[in-house]
This record gives C-alpha cells, structure tokens and sequence, in this order.
C-alpha cells in the first residue's frame, strides 16, 4: 500500500495558514513578525514512492513533538508528498523545501544540462504549487565553491536568479531563496527573498562576529541561518545544549529572521545509506529528546516576541528624542509605531521645532486616543511634548535631551516609523561592547509609481557608513541612540546645524575624542524620504549646505572639492564606480577557502571627479574656449562622455523595486545620478560663498581697548612675553572667544594641520594662525605668533580665468604686448591684483589687532626686536604699551 492511502484522514485546520511575506529585514504572518524556528527533517530512507520523510505515522509524532519544542518551520531536502504538507497544514508548520539538482557537475556550460535543471526546478515549484503549509523554496544548496571559481561566480549568480525567476512564475505565493555556506559568501543573487547560509562554528565570538559580516551582505533583506548544530558523537550533549542555546540568544540578539537548527533527529540517509557515525539530532533516532530539546524549548515555546524570551543583560531606561518641524503627515503613525516598541523602560520626547502646520492638533489627537488605551498588563511609555519656536534641527535635539530622564538618549525624526524591537536591538548591540552610541539602517517603505521607485534608487540618500561590520564611521541622525555621558562629554549638538549636518558633527567630534560608535544592521526605522523630483533636489541642496557648513570644523574629512572623503563603506546604494568594476573575491589557494570573502571594489575617485560640478565647469570653460580653438573642440565632448559613463553605470547598479523596474525607470536614474552631485554641488559652493566668510561690518569694526602703539608692528609675525607660566594654550582660549564674540567664522585644527586657527576674512583671503611658545626658565614664556595669507577657492578661479583669457588673446594676435587693448587687459589685471593684495594686507592687520587683544586678556605683553630673540639667561622685559617695532 503507498504512504499516500496509509496516511491519516486530517482534519481542516480552523484557520488558513497566511503566506509569511517580507518587510526589511523580517518575516511577517500577516501583521505579526515571523521568527523562524526550523528544523531539518530527513532525508529518511526512501519509501516505495521514491519520498524521503518516512513514514505517516512516524511523521505525525515528530510533528507533535515539534511544536511541543515551538518550532513552526521544517526544512526539507527533497519536494514531499502532498500528503506530509496536508499533515504540515494540521500543526501549523510551514516547509521550506530544497529543491535538489546536479550542484557538483559543469552544469553552466553543457546547454541540455542548464535546460534539465530549470525543467526541475519549474516542475518542483509546480507539483505543490499554491499549499498554504510551503514557506518557501531554496533553488541550489551549497554549490561546490570549486565549480563556482571554475564556471565564474558571476555565471553562477545570474543562473541562480535565473532559476528564482522560473519558480516565482510558476508559483509566486512562497518564497525563494538560495542556500549559501561561507565558502561560497560572495554568492547573493539579487532577487532573492531572504539570504540564508549554512554555518557552523562552535566559538560564540566567531559566530557573532561572523554573523554581524552577513547582515551587511544581506543589506536590507532577511539573513537565516540555514544550518547550525553539534556532533554529540563527538562533542556530547550537554556541549551541544549549550551551543545551541547561544546559538539562538547570537542569531535573536544580531537581528537574524531565524535559525534552522540541523537536525531534527539522529536518523539520517543520504548518498544511498544510513548515516550512523554522526549524531547532530535534538532527538535520537527512536525520538528520546536531548539535553539540547529541553534548554532550547523554554524560549522557542510560547507567544510573543522571541525577544522577551532570549532578553538583553540590562535594560537601561530610554528616552526617545523626536524632532518635528511641519511633520504633521506622518507623526501620527510615528507616534503610534513607538508606542507599540518591545521593550520595558523608555519614555517618548517630542519636540515641536514651531512646526506650522496641525502637529498640535495630532499631538492632542493622541494623547487623547492613548488615555483611553490604558492597560494595567501593558503600560504605555511615558510622554512629554515640547513646543519651541523654530530653532533648528540641533536646538531640538538639544532640548529634547534636557527633558530626558534615561541613561540613553535615542533619536528618530517625525517621518520614522521604528520596528517593534528597534530599542531592543539597539540597546543589545550598545551594551555588547565599550561603545558611546549605536545607529542603524533606515529603510523606505515600498514605492506606490515608478517615479517614486527611481528617486527612491537615486544616490545620495541618507545612509550609514561602516568603518568595519560593527563600528560606524557614520550613523544617520532618524536612527541613533548615546549613552548620556557620551552626549555630555562632547557638549550636545551643534546649534548652527539647523536643517542637516548636525548627525555628521555630532559622530566627528565624538570620534575625534576616542568614542566608538557601533551599528546595529537590524535596528530599523521605516523612513519615509523624499519621493518627489522637486523634494529630491531640495534634500540634495540642504546636505549641499551642510557639507559646506561641516568643512568650517572639520576640514581633514573632506576633498579638495568640498565633498565629504569617508574612511568606510557606504552603505545603501551603489558607489559611483566604473561599468566594468567588480569586487574582489578571495576563494583561497586553489580554491579551497573555508571562509571566502567578497570585498567591495571602493569608490572610484576618478569617477568621483567626473561626475562632480568641478568637473562640468572645467568641461564648460573648455567649450567655450574651443569655440575660437577648433583644435579644442573634440575635447569637452570627451570630457562630457566621462560624466555620462559614471551615470550610465550607476544606473545599471542600482536597484530599483523589481514590480517598477522599467526602461524608463532606468533613465531616469541615470538623470538623477547625472543631476544629483551638481545640485549638491552648487549648494556646496553657494553656502560656501555666503558663510565662508566675515561680515564685513566685523572685519571693518576696530578692536577696542587697544592703543596706537599696540596697533603698530609686524602683522606676520607677533611676540608675547609672560613671567606667570601662561602660553599658547591660554592664547587660543582668548582667540577663540573672540572670535565667537565678534562674530568671525574660522576653523579650528583637528590634529591633522600645521596650523591652529584658521580665519575666513572675505570672499578673496584667509588667515592661518600658528602658534609657539618657548620656555626660559621657571614660568617664564616667550610665545611666537605666525599670521600667514592664504588664498581661496575664488581667487585662484579668478585668476586662472583671468590669466586663461590673456593667454587666449595673446594666442591670437600678433601684437598683443602693444595694441591698446592687450595694455588694457594687462593694466587691468594688474589694479586687480594690487587690490586683491591690499585687502589681503587689511585682513591681515585686523587679525592681528585679534590676536594682541586677546594677549592683553591673557596678560601676555608684546615684545619687539631684540627682546623678541632673548638669551636664556637673560630673559627680556615687556614692552610698554606696545613700544613701536624695531624689526
């Protein structure tokens, strides 16, 4: 009799079985979040039929006994009968099902052999197509990673999706995915539902840290571990209950979908026999339950979040700093979202920033609903509203941190809606080392029009930057969370960062005093960005200005284009690179590598500079002068061809939503890529004109106190005498507060300069200041001053246009040197550059006006020619008043 007429009559469950759909990096059943809790099942020895899951009775017990333990996934090797998914449906456990076919052989290159594996895998998908008990499919498992270096790993990816894009269309309710192993890492086909991989290390730091690597590969979809178990042959029970259980704790607390834990039982067949010397069961083969069985139930068993199960080792209280400036579309669902976090202790701060339009009317709307949603079970967090007048994103935050009571300050913006285990991720990965704050990915929820998809795909959006898998260079300001004496120690947010910036300063300056930020890859806020064209150009001009504005602090992070030089990995989108750049992938000598990383190709510099604003002026600018140079005219259409290849290739990168994923679609990324570093750009250098220099009202206002003869002497150079030990140090206290009195914008030396101050007078000259101090005995300084002039981005452009256009004439006329208007031109020049180093002269006189009043607060007094050059022995008496310069 066949196992199909043996199984039992099964009663209908009473309620269907959801398909399991994907949002980010989770598995949801409908609104609920989906932890997979798997086990291997089989292959057992094969019935007449040819089926590898045993027999029906034998299958029923084991079911049972499954969810006894709270497992709600197998996992199995072979397609089942329609029979073992019948009795799947009954316990409400879900398949998912490797779909077997010739992985070792040369299958890319032999035509019959490629046609032969998609037939399988079509017929497969199709044989049960639409059960409700089927998760999902697994198209290859573990490809040798001999025959992927031999066939070519890009081959090999596009044949794996090839064959998810025949099982999808067959039956597009499961899920598809490939199964993957470290040595095959670089393996991430593109249209994959979830990543899984089968890994089995024994040490918890090694898998730790190996498992925070794959959440970065896998980006923003789900990771599962696809295999995981211990010899207990070899290693014993009690060894495999505790791996297992830090098994589970790592994979829950890392932000992974799920763990399929290998096996379900020692009974085990495979390549035509019973496998007898291994034993990776949590059930022998006549199903008596381990030590591992039992540790393992009490926190895959029960209801809820696994994570109130698995737990943090502390829960500090938190408090949720929101910002808001006429946030009112989305703060409601914001508001909601974080009432409804898996975690015991926070608070909610929400700060109206002088918002305009309803936020007050929702922010009475809510606390309202929420009152009459009191549960004694389950307490609501506590809120506080704030109401400024607009100041500014930093100001916000700022105020946001003054009301808080939590050990954590954790920021978000009112256009977030954070997952409900975002504060526990966030908190886990913060407490799991000696780190000052922690961020995560923030992700935008599905486009509704291809327009949407395409500004969605374009660069420039807000993302973090990895120095390494778990340290950040950068974390987006809508997804981090400080330890509070990490906020205090760097004195809080910059209030001059009133619209963006203020999360990049704030990472830099923490950094630069020895803090470590860490990021957690499953901490994630649902992020609605800017979908429209018009508010895609607004975003890129706003960080345009920012990056403009962080240049003023932090000069040793930027390019000698303005643009920002991280030392990581951006994340999020593809880097501007070359059409034909692949990333490295190390397979090992001969190919034999247990774990065989892939490394990102880093961002192409070249391709930087031809797709930046730079490199349109210079391309314009040539134009024009290959209009009277015909030899030129060739070269501008070269120069353009560059640019447009950097676009074109970022468009062939980028991933769009597949549903939107259209030729159109694909265009008008390139458009954005093409447009997007030039309106950033122009934003850049705008700002940069407007704030990149002193007021003039300050420039022109003399310094008071001073006398004549203080005024008088070397503006280069400055000499300073004290006897009570004070220096350098105590003079550039004094300069800085001057200069923030007076209102002059400077930057300041960030351990990377050979000077300490730098001063932005007008749109032509800067000042550096460096100082020195020499000691002669006891408490006695002599501190030296150098003021030097130093032109900016304008006056060499000014110049080098000027100086091209002489050229060009003198070019092309036979006497230049003696017609009128070639004496003109140069006479012309010539006033202009006397003016520019006049000015330049004034400024420079004025700051050191600067430097002698802020001596005088320090009480260092100037001293002049000899007595600026004393013996040690013979230290030199202040001058009086500023006795005139004899140098």
């Amino acid at each position: 009799m066949s196992a199909t007429l043996e199984a039992p009559i099964l009663a209908a469950p009473p309620q269907p079985l959801l398909p399991i759909r994907v949002r980010a990096k989770f598995f949801f059943e409908g609104d609920e979040k989906f932890f997979l809790k798997g086990v291997t099942y089989g292959p057992f020895a094969p019935d007449p039929e040819g089926f590898f899951v045993g027999a029906p009775a034998q299958a029923r017990r084991d079911l049972a006994m499954m969810r006894e333990l709270g497992i709600n996934l197998l996992r199995l090797y072979h397609v089942p009968p329609v029979w073992f998914l019948d009795l799947c449906r009954e316990f409400r456990l879900r398949a998912l099902i490797s779909i077997p076919w010739a992985e070792h052989v040369e299958f890319l290159n032999n035509p019959s052999m490629r046609r032969q594996v998609v037939q399988t895998i079509r017929d497969a998908v199709l044989k049960n197509r639409g059960h409700e008990a089927i998760f999902g499919y697994f198209v290859g498992n573990e490809i040798p990673t001999t025959m992927v270096r031999w066939l070519g790993a890009r081959r090999v990816i596009h044949f794996v999706e090839h064959l998810i894009a025949v099982a999808r269309q067959a039956d597009p309710r499961p899920l598809y995915s490939y199964a993957s192993y470290p040595p095959t890492e670089f393996l991430l086909p593109a249209n994959v539902d979830f990543y899984s991989f089968n890994v089995y290390l024994e040490r918890q730091l090694d898998f730790e840290r190996y498992l925070a690597r794959l959440q970065n590969l896998a980006e923003d979809k789900p990771l599962i571990m696809g295999e995981f178990g211990l010899d207990t042959i070899r290693k014993g029970e009690p060894m495999q209950a505790q791996v297992l259980d830090w098994h589970l704790d790592c994979v829950v607390r890392g932000g992974a979908a799920g763990t399929i834990f290998f096996s379900w039982t020692d009974e085990w067949f495979t390549g035509g026999f019973d496998v007898t010397d291994w034993a990776f069961g949590l059930v022998t083969r006549d199903r008596r339950p381990k030590l591992a069985f039992e540790s393992l139930r009490a926190k895959l068993l029960g209801s809820g979040s696994i994570s109130g199960r698995v737990g943090l080792k502390a829960y500090p209280r938190v408090s949720i700093i929101v910002c808001s400036y006429n946030g009112g579309k989305t703060l409601k669902d914001c508001l909601e979202s974080l009432d409804q976090l898996n975690y015991p202790d926070y608070e909610i701060i929400l700060v109206d920033d002088g918002s305009k339009d309803n936020t007050p009317d929702i922010i009475r709307d809510f606390q309202s609903t929420r009152a009459g949603k009191a549960d004694p079970a389950r307490p609501l967090p506590g809120f506080i509203p704030i109401v400024q007048r607009n100041m500014g994103l930093s100001f916000a935050r700022n105020a946001g941190a003054a009301a808080a009571t939590g050990a954590v300050f954790a920021y978000t913006d009112s256009d977030c809606m954070p997952d409900p285990d975002w504060l526990f991720f966030l908190i886990g990965t913060l407490l799991s080392g000696d780190y000052a704050g922690v961020g995560g990915p923030n992700i935008s929820p599905p486009a509704v029009n291809w327009v949407q998809a395409s500004v969605a795909a374009a660069p420039g959006g807000p993302s973090h930057v990895l120095l390494s898998d778990v340290v950040a260079e950068h974390i987006p300001g809508c997804n981090m969370a400080f330890h509070r004496w990490a906020y205090e120690t760097v004195g809080g947010f910059d209030t001059e960062y009133r619209k963006a910036g203020d999360d990049v300063d704030f990472c830099w300056r923490l950094q630069t005093s020895g803090q470590v930020i860490a990021f957690s890859p499953a901490a994630i806020v649902w992020h609605y960005r800017r979908f429209t064209l018009k508010a895609f150009r607004k975003q890129q001009e706003g960080y345009g200005e920012a990056e403009s504005m962080l240049r003023f602090k932090h000069l040793i992070f930027f390019g000698p284009t303005g643009t920002i030089k991280w030392k990581g990995q951006i994340y999020g989108a593809p880097r501007f690179t070359w059409l034909l750049n692949r990333p490295i992938i190390y397979h090992g000598v001969f190919g034999h590598g247990l774990f065989q990383s892939i490394y990102p190709t880093p961002q192409s510099d070249i391709a930087a500079y031809l797709s930046s604003i730079e490199w349109l002026a210079l391309t314009a600018f040539i134009f024009l002068i290959s209009v009277a140079v015909p030899t030129l005219r060739i070269l501008p259409y070269l120069m353009f061809g560059g640019t447009f290849l950097v676009a074109l290739s970022y468009m062939m990168h980028a991933r769009i939503e597949t549903k939107f994923d259209t030729i159109r679609a694909r265009l008008l990324v390139a458009f954005l890529a093409l447009m997007q570093p030039w309106g950033r750009g122009w934003a850049r250098y705008f700002t940069w004109l407007k704030y990149k220099h002193t007021p003039p009202e300050v420039i022109a206002a003399p310094e008071q106190g001073l006398t004549p003869a203080a005024r008088s002497g070397s503006i280069s150079r400055l000499d300073f005498w004290n006897e009570t030990g004070a220096g350098r140090e105590q003079l550039l206290t004094e300069i800085f507060s001057l200069l923030e009195t007076e209102g002059w914008r400077y930057s300041a030396d960030t351990g990377w300069k050979d000077w300490d101050v730098q001063i932005y007078g007008n749109q032509f000259w800067s000042i550096t200041v460096r100082t020195v101090t020499e000691y002669h005995g006891g408490p006695k300084c002599l501190t030296r001053v150098h003021l030097g002039s130093k032109p900016v981005v304008t006056t060499v452009l000014v110049n080098a246009i000027i100086l091209c256009i002489l050229l060009y004439r003198a070019a092309i006329s036979s006497n230049f040197d003696l017609d009128l208007t070639g004496i003109l031109l140069k006479a012309a020049y010539l006033i202009f550059l006397i003016s520019m180093f006049a000015r330049a002269n004034r400024l420079k006189r004025r700051v050191a006006e600067l430097i002698v009043a802020a001596a005088n607060r320090t009480a260092l007094n100037r001293v002049f020619g000899q007595k600026s050059k004393p013996a040690p022995e013979n230290p030199p008496a202040p001058a009086e008043g500023g006795a005139k310069a004899t140098d």
